[in-house]
């Protein structure tokens, strides 16, 4: 017999009702058969959602992908976005719930070496699309999306000459005012450290599992799902 897990995030989490399932089941199946299995049984569409992805054991993977027993499934709705050796005890990535003060975070270590040190910092707007935000969700496939913050490291460190990365995300209800994501660059030259900051953050809402879900007086929604609720 094969057993698995099945994790859910975000908008599909919402409309399934369960942040996991336990599968098991004989022999061989790929993800698809998995999904249409668990789809027919929930009485929910799966499949044909616009712009998920899939992912086994926390790496991206196509639906083709053949499942084992002791496998972990999560299917991962549309993004508000391994490690090697150019990941060094410098570098920090912090997912956290607790709110992020600034004062916190200032670089306090300044060196001869880098001539440059770029932070950003994310802020929840008060506005967006003409609507008040009245706050935000953000939710995390934390374990996966700390590899997918390290793999953007290492091609941020192959293209620029960067000495370290810090990046601080915030999980749970960050509200208007407070600071969601802090990116601190440390770099020899300008250039370099503003051009990688920006890339980093592209990257970010591409590939890095983290969801943000807006609520307004009229309703929610989850950012890049479009549906509001």
């Amino acid at each position: 017999m094969t057993n698995i897990k099945i994790k859910f995030f975000a908008k599909i989490k919402d409309d399934i009702g369960m942040n996991e399932l336990n599968v098991s089941f004989k022999g061989v199946r790929t993800i698809k058969e998995i999904l249409e299995l668990i789809a027919e049984e929930h009485n929910i569409e799966i499949l044909n959602r616009k712009n998920y992805m899939y992912a086994k054991n926390m790496e991206y993977c196509t639906l083709d992908t053949e499942v084992f027993d002791g496998d972990e499934i999560a299917i991962i709705p549309p993004v508000s976005g391994g490690k090697g050796n150019n990941i060094t005890i410098k570098d920090n990535i912090i997912i956290t719930k607790k709110k992020i003060l600034a004062e916190e975070f200032v670089p306090q270590n300044i060196d001869s070496i880098n001539g440059s040190i770029v932070t950003f910092y994310g802020v929840t707007r008060e506005f967006n699309q003409n609507k008040k935000v009245e706050k935000l969700f953000y939710e995390s496939y934390e374990e996966m999306a700390k590899n997918e913050i390290e793999q953007i490291i290492l091609v941020i460190k192959d293209k620029w000459s960067i000495d370290n990365v810090i990046v601080i995300h915030r999980t749970g209800y960050v509200y208007p005012g407070e600071i969601s994501m802090i990116l601190i660059i440390r770099s020899k030259h300008r250039k370099e450290a503003f051009e990688s900051s920006k890339f980093f953050v592209d990257e970010l809402k591409k590939t890095v599992p983290i969801w943000k879900k807006e609520f307004f007086s009229d309703g929610t929604v989850w950012i890049n799902d479009n549906k509001v609720e």
